[in-house]
């Protein structure tokens, strides 16, 4: 469990989306802790471990060693691990994948002419508002996402939590493109958790309503609240696929993590030593 301090240390020093603890919890249900710079995430026998030091760099080593801490302390059965390496171990893995997260320096970023022009012609189409309330729109719009899309069960997951994601944080805010009928033709959720950070988390266009431009029209009003509340940088998230990819480089967006992900199980065996030294200690 986290005390007042840890949050504040957290708030303070995030940088991927996984440092923001309500994202998480709202995803899994895990109660997340903070040892040796990082932040992990428990739930009955499930172990999620954010292998980025929030400060100091560490080690791959280093990191590896105080992940095999945690599981002799805590004796998970299945672990999710990421950081910006693959583990050098081997486990009996169920999922790997790898990637990037981009990012975006807004201190003294300038929209390129090209994207002024799509935002301008967004903007005779739809307004912008921003608020907390997710409707039955948004969940209508989320479910044809998830049907639209050819995304892994995991995936599919995050996006089904993010109403209760909404509803719970307190420095989430969500910005909605509605065209001149009222209707949604994109929502995006954007986060503001950190001290030099925003976070480009979610982002749904309508098939039936779609405006064109209407993402980076969203995206600049992110980029909008973000100066406004003082942040020097946005994460971008992930490059996902070439589409998503493309997207985050025509805002110059550029990759500054690599993000390897690894799901595996684990099996506790006792040696027959720390067997008996454990009944007679």
């Amino acid at each position: 469990m986290l005390s007042i301090e840890q949050k504040e240390y957290i708030r303070k020093n995030a940088y991927i989306p996984e440092h923001l603890t309500d994202y998480v919890y709202c995803i899994s249900q895990a109660e997340p802790f903070l040892s040796e710079e990082y932040i992990f995430y428990l739930k009955d026998s499930h172990l999620i471990f954010i292998g980025y030091p929030l400060v100091k760099t560490h080690s791959d080593k280093l990191t590896q060693k105080i992940l095999q801490m945690t599981i002799e302390k805590f004796r998970p059965k299945t672990v999710a691990f990421i950081a910006s390496f693959p583990l050098t171990f081997q486990k009996k893995v169920i999922q790997k994948a790898s990637d990037f997260y981009y990012q975006l320096d807004i201190s003294n970023f300038v929209i390129n002419s090209s994207i002024r022009n799509t935002i301008k012609r967004a903007l005779r189409e739809v307004d912008i508002e921003r608020n907390n309330k997710i409707t039955v729109e948004h969940i209508e719009l989320i479910d044809e996402f998830i049907k639209t899309h050819d995304i892994d069960q995991y995936t599919r997951l995050i996006f089904q939590k993010i109403p209760d994601y909404i509803n719970l944080s307190q420095t989430v805010v969500l910005f909605n493109a509605r065209d001149k009928k009222g209707n949604i033709s994109a929502f995006s959720i954007a986060d503001y958790g950190s001290d030099n950070y925003a976070f480009y988390m979610f982002n749904i266009r309508s098939h039936k309503n779609y405006v064109p431009g209407v993402s980076d029209l969203i995206l600049n009003e992110i980029i909008k609240e973000a100066r406004e509340r003082g942040k020097s940088y946005m994460n971008l998230g992930l490059g996902i696929n070439k589409g998503i990819e493309f997207f985050k480089k025509k805002w110059s967006g550029k990759p500054f993590l690599r993000y390897e992900f690894t799901f595996y199980k684990i099996s506790h065996k006792i040696s027959i030593i720390k067997f008996f030294k454990k009944i007679f200690n």
